[in-house]
């Protein structure tokens, strides 16, 4: 391991640029517009056309996009440019400045050598923080998440070299695009501030001018010191748990001690820039998260809620990743097998087990130096197989229950990214770029030129080419954007459009029409109260059909060859009824009902032409006034007595 930690000869900057942003590739694929990046390009859609969105819930309220500059920029883009295109070839820029700006912190923090090992650790090692089922860094689809977070890198490694001025504009910036995660970054810059300087203290003061326009009740800061209701607070509890630690998964809890683990060792080995920011991160994690408890699971105040500051995290893990990276770096460098072999076992025990198995390997690591010195050098080494063993089942587990799924995917790439899952597995994701390291360090320069050309080269031709993993449901989805009368019927522009089981981006990018409900337009509810009964009622509509809906999908699954289904005449009729809020004005369900449809869609797997799905088109006129073939509307005729799905095999 001696020879992997030496320093010279230097890894060319070309050849560590290739195998590093291979693994990214290769690890964070593109699944599409997904997640929040779906939010976004409606935010941008909207920007657009704003009279086909006003009804939207998402917007009908307001978004939270009026705090950041970003929809402005994706709606002139989109304006310009295919949609499915930016959000494409945004998602993949935003990844790369990701990767470079951690490269230039990490190039200021830590020495020649180290900072390549911290480097790989922050783009392959798992970037998951917060509520880890949600959240992570360096996402691979467009959001400002991504921008704002290299900036604030960018920023950190300009203080650290003394140049405030580009680094407070960096912030600025990071602000304007993505304000949550930049104060998240403020949370460990300003402890690092005033380790070096007391007189950073004094920014405390700022809180008094934010607690009187709070008093005063000027936006956004009259939520500072107002309690979020009773129904708004239990609708957040239900939909946006995240906002509330103290409802977080023992997972969670789990990431977040062993970062700080990790920071603590790292901090107390290093000697140079990297320990005091190490040190910042733990106090910053700290007080974001004492302030979330406090402020928000305690006295439920609407302004931290919205401000997150649990977020913080993102940069603590960030630099836990790296810290990670520098302690196997150290390790290898003593020549210590054993507790290297130690740090990988802890850490994939602490990613992937269940409860609190990772702690008592968490404390032997601690504990390592001092009793390194007092063991005999042969128990040291069956203490390092012991160690490798638990890693190789850790791996033939993971290994054997991803090519399970992958069966169960019938063996193809486009359904289940096998490739993707096992690079990303944290021994694999970060032992294989350092075994390149190694091989290279080690070979001639005629072995490297081969290696470059025969290796490297083609391998970021496979990682660029592979980086796209969108499902067939999706791609169809995108080749058919911007095609309103998909259907073969004309739905006018102000139309509140319910498409069951595709979500927010068959609705927004093909028809672009608004969504009447979608699960996803609530995630915005602690920015906006007044979605919350809105919001309410119309899930009371929808319900039943969405019910049915369910139970139909599951019938599905469960039987072979095909069931037909259909919606109950008396939900379709609830979803389409009168009422004190809007109904939706047309319905695109997966099912033939027994109404008068205005058109049908078979959606296509691009790559095979094979059907995935066929939807069609029903106007809440007609489920209103006529049955079958446009007939006046009976009980007999409609079966207005069912109260659930119609299954037949």
């Amino acid at each position: 391991m001696t020879a992997l930690a030496t320093p010279v000869p230097r890894l060319p900057a070309l050849a560590g640029a290739l195998l590093g942003l291979t693994m990214l590739l290769l690890i964070r694929r593109y699944w599409g517009i997904d997640h929040d990046a779906t939010l976004y390009l409606g935010q941008a859609l909207a920007q657009r056309w704003p009279g086909n969105f006003g009804n939207d819930l998402f917007f009908l309220h307001g978004s939270q996009g009026h705090y950041t500059l970003f929809p402005w920029l994706t709606g002139w883009l989109v304006g310009w440019f295919d949609p499915i295109a930016v959000f494409f070839w945004g998602g993949l820029a935003g990844l790369l400045l990701f990767a470079a700006a951690s490269w230039y912190c990490l190039r200021v923090l830590l020495p020649e050598g180290q900072r390549y090992w911290a480097w790989l650790g922050v783009l392959v090692l798992p970037s998951f923080y917060g509520r880890a089922i949600i959240f992570s860094y360096a996402e691979p689809f467009l959001t400002p998440r991504a921008f704002a977070e290299g900036l604030c890198l960018v920023a950190i490694g300009l203080l650290s070299r003394g140049r405030h001025v580009g680094a407070w504009a960096c912030v600025l910036v990071a602000g304007m695009l993505h304000p949550l995660q930049a104060i998240a970054g403020l949370l460990v810059i300003w402890p690092w501030l005033v380790m070096r300087d007391r007189r950073w203290l004094h920014a405390l003061w700022l809180a008094l001018p934010a607690s009187l326009a709070g008093l005063v009740g000027i936006e956004p800061f009259d939520g500072l010191f107002a309690p979020l209701d009773g129904a708004w607070l239990a609708t957040l509890r239900a939909i946006n748990g995240q906002l509330f630690i103290s409802g977080w998964a023992v997972m969670d809890y789990r990431i977040m001690a062993f970062d700080v683990l990790l920071l603590a060792c790292a901090a107390r080995i290093h000697a140079g820039a990297f320990a005091p920011w190490c040190i910042a991160a733990v106090v910053g994690l700290g007080m974001g998260i004492i302030a979330s408890l406090l402020l928000v699971d305690v006295l439920h105040l609407a302004l931290p809620a919205g401000l997150q500051l649990w977020r913080v995290h993102w940069l603590a893990h960030w630099f836990a990743m790296a810290a990670l990276a520098v302690l196997l770096f150290h390790a290898a460098r003593r020549a210590d097998a054993a507790q290297a072999l130690l740090l990988v076992l802890t850490g994939l025990l602490a990613w992937g087990a269940a409860e609190w198995i990772w702690l008592p390997f968490g404390l032997l690591y601690i504990a390592w130096p001092g009793l390194a010195t007092r063991v005999r050098p042969h128990v040291r080494r069956l203490l390092g197989w012991l160690f490798g063993l638990g890693i190789l089942l850790l791996l033939l587990q993971y290994v054997g229950t991803e090519l399970a799924n992958f069966r169960m995917a019938h063996g193809r790439l486009d359904l289940y990214a096998l490739d993707r899952r096992l690079f990303a597995f944290p021994l694999l994701a970060l032992g294989l770029p350092l075994a390149g390291v190694y091989l290279w360090r080690n070979a001639t320069s005629t072995a490297r030129s081969a290696l470059l050309v025969l290796v490297l080269c083609p391998a970021i031709v496979v990682a660029a080419t592979r980086w796209d993993i969108r499902a067939p449901s999706r791609r169809a989805l995108d080749a058919h954007a911007h095609v309103p009368a998909l259907f073969g019927a004309t739905i006018p522009g102000d139309a509140l459009v319910y498409w069951d089981g595709v979500g927010l981006l068959g609705t927004w990018s093909v028809l672009r029409r608004a969504d009447y409900y979608d699960p996803q337009q609530l995630s915005g509810l602690v920015f906006n109260k007044g979605t919350v009964d809105d919001a309410s009622g119309r899930i009371a509509r929808m319900t039943p059909l969405m019910t049915e809906s369910m139970a139909c999908e599951q019938a599905r699954a469960a039987s072979e060859p095909h069931v037909r289904c259909r919606i109950s005449d008396t939900s379709m009729q609830q979803a389409c009824g009168a009422g004190a809020l809007p109904r939706p004005d047309y319905l695109v369900l997966p099912y033939r009902q027994p109404q008068r449809s205005l058109g049908s869609w078979t959606m296509e797997d691009t790559s095979t032409g094979e059907a995935i799905a066929t939807y069609w088109l029903y106007r809440c006129t007609d489920v209103m006034t006529g049955g079958a073939n446009g007939q006046p509307a009976t009980p007999a005729a409609t079966n207005a007595k069912s109260s659930g799905p119609v299954v037949a095999h």
